[in-house]
């Protein structure tokens, strides 16, 4: 097969019309047009960062623009829907708006969203020039041009729409981006100041709900998408007809990609020979590392999905160098989530502290999971109750759904990619409010040495030592299960290994297991299970009761130690058992099991 055939990957590219033009490889998500019809005529639809929604919105501009109708089998040909069209397609004056383009600064902001929206209208008239009465060219024109409210502008579009019998679909893509950029960078008082009161952004909802109502009203249909609950509370309630469809069911695969789509995905590149190695490895790497959301609690276990943006990374990457990429973690991802700081660390009199949200953060990574309905939508005086960060944490892609419980849903750190933002956020968190710091370049020479030559006594010493030294840490250590966490971020920052906590061994719970990352380093050597004693600050690690918890590690490490499965994924490696016994946040014994 020749380059020219072969399917160009469409990382970052929300743009349908080039992925037709261009050969890319897409994943056919146009059955979910008629889903959109079905469900109502105003929808919200939140979804995660870099999940393809600005390329499903492409896809709808493409369908439903009477611009483009002509274009059809061009644009659709193979695909769903030019197999099932439905009676919509065609048929609207599209308005679409991306607010991701407003500049967040809140000395420019009101300018740059006017200059965005008066921007679309320009667009708009041209576009639709021949759809449009002509009497009120000049006065539209005229009022764009000139007017320095953009929901006076909105307001002079629908009255031309109106008065030309014209229905509009209004298309706003990251409704919430630059009121999210103003939270996460500038603060409160400021996103309150633009989502409160007589603001220009909550001006443009209002008029764009007028444009729903009485006879002839012309904006017959909506679409607004982003990642966050809390604007949807605070901004719209002048729009309060649009429903929120984020955690139907129905909606549950219309973006991401599916286990089906990924296969597929790896066998068309795996045939045109860009991919040389076994497919079946490189959907188990892609699986633990982008894989395992659930956006509805009445979807199926079987309807888990793949973060699309993420899977296309690793394939453009794979193809370079036809290998593993030397990050699995996408830097775009970490920019994008390290936006997120500020949900739990907060400056107060000029000093960085945490807030109560650090904590849940930090229960997560101790527990593993946690339990909670998803509400959804909140304000943002809202957000530090339990079940509002919580949903929120979901939203962002934190999160995802595991099982039903009454009375609420299981919810879990989705893959590795997430598990180790989480390292970051907790680590980055510990070290702005001065409770606990390392040195990054002592602790990755000391976990190469463990890695490599069974070393691991420096890399424990240090971190313990450390450990020792803070005095605020020692207020945050309430029990084994706070050690645990507390060294799962610790050890998680390499990528030297994947760390499991409470993995089952053998029918038991081994508290740590440091898995050796093979796929991506051959040349590891040892792998390790850790079992943690706890002990009450000040106790004696000569005590009888000291001794009694050390035995216990010993038989429950052997037993981990024999688990078949377990053993295979470590392969030829040396496998070290590893007790660690704390007194309060002190370490006080460690040993090896032979």
């Amino acid at each position: 097969m020749t380059d020219k055939k072969i399917k160009r990957i469409p990382y970052g590219v929300a743009n349908y019309e080039r992925v037709v033009q261009t050969n890319c490889y897409y994943v056919d998500k146009t059955m979910y047009l008629r889903t959109v019809e079905e469900a109502g005529d105003y929808l919200f639809f939140i979804r995660p960062r870099r999940f393809g929604k600005s390329l499903f919105i492409a896809v709808m501009e493409a369908y439903y623009d009477v611009f483009y109708k002509d274009r059809f089998e061009e644009f659709f040909k193979g695909t769903w829907i030019y197999d099932n069209p439905t009676g919509e397609r065609g048929s609207y004056l599209v308005l679409s708006l991306n607010f991701s383009m407003v500049e967040p600064d809140p000395d420019k902001m009101e300018a740059s969203f006017l200059n965005h929206v008066r921007g679309r209208a320009r667009s708009f008239l041209r576009k639709y020039a021949v759809h449009l009465i002509e009497d009120r060219d000049e006065y539209i024109w005229k009022n764009i041009e000139e007017n320095r409210s953009a929901s006076n502008i909105l307001a002079s579009l629908i009255d031309l729409c109106k008065d030309s019998q014209q229905k509009l679909y209004v298309i706003i893509d990251e409704y919430d981006n630059f009121s999210n950029t103003i939270l996460s960078t500038i603060g409160k008082d400021a996103y309150q100041k633009l989502t409160h009161g007589p603001g220009f952004f909550r001006a443009f909802f209002n008029v764009l709900k007028g444009g729903t109502t009485g006879t002839g009203a012309p904006v017959t249909r909506s679409f607004i998408t982003g990642v966050s609950p809390i604007t949807i509370d605070d901004v719209t309630s002048g729009y309060n007809i649009g429903e929120n469809v984020s955690l139907d069911a129905a909606f549950n695969r219309m973006l991401g990609f599916t286990r089906e789509d990924v296969n597929e995905m790896l066998n068309y590149y795996r045939s045109v020979e860009l991919i040389k190695h076994d497919t079946g490895y490189l959907g188990e790497i892609i699986d633990k590392w982008y894989g395992n959301y659930l956006f509805s609690k009445h979807s199926k276990d079987s309807e888990r999905l793949y973060n699309s943006d993420m899977v296309l990374y690793f394939l453009k990457e794979y193809f370079k160098i036809q290998s593993l990429p030397d990050d699995l973690i996408d830097n775009n991802v970490k920019i994008d989530y390290g936006k997120l700081r500020h949900l739990i660390i907060v400056d107060k009199r000029e000093k960085k502290v945490s807030n109560g949200n650090f904590d849940q953060l930090r229960e997560i990574i101790k527990e593993g999971e946690t339990s909670s309905e998803l509400a959804k939508g909140f304000p943002l005086e809202k957000l530090t109750d339990r079940e509002n960060f919580i949903s929120l944490l979901f939203y962002f892609g934190l999160l995802t759904i595991k099982k039903k419980e009454a009375p609420g849903l299981v919810l879990e750190i989705p893959n590795e990619t997430i598990r180790r933002l989480y390292y970051d956020y907790i680590k980055e968190g510990y070290e702005e409010t001065d409770v606990f710091s390392i040195d990054i370049y002592t602790y990755s020479r000391l976990m190469k040495e463990m890695a490599m030559n069974g070393q691991w006594e420096p890399l424990i010493d240090y971190i313990a030592g450390r450990m020792k030294e803070s005095m605020s840490l020692r207020d945050l250590i309430t029990g084994e299960k706070s050690i645990q966490a507390f060294l799962n971020v610790y050890l998680g920052l390499t990528n030297l290994y994947i760390i499991h906590t409470e993995k089952e061994l053998n029918k038991g719970y081994a508290d740590i297991v440091m898995e050796p990352f093979l796929a991506r380093y051959e040349g590891i050597k040892y792998s390790y299970i850790l079992e943690i004693k706890y002990e009450k600050a000040g106790v004696d690690p000569e005590d009888e009761k000291t001794r009694q918890l050390k035995s216990d590690a010993e038989k429950q490490l052997r037993n981990y130690s024999i688990d078949e499965k377990f053993r295979k994924t470590l392969e030829k490696t040396n496998l070290i058992k590893v007790i660690l016994v704390f007194s309060g946040h002190e370490l006080i014994d460690k040993g090896e099991v032979k």
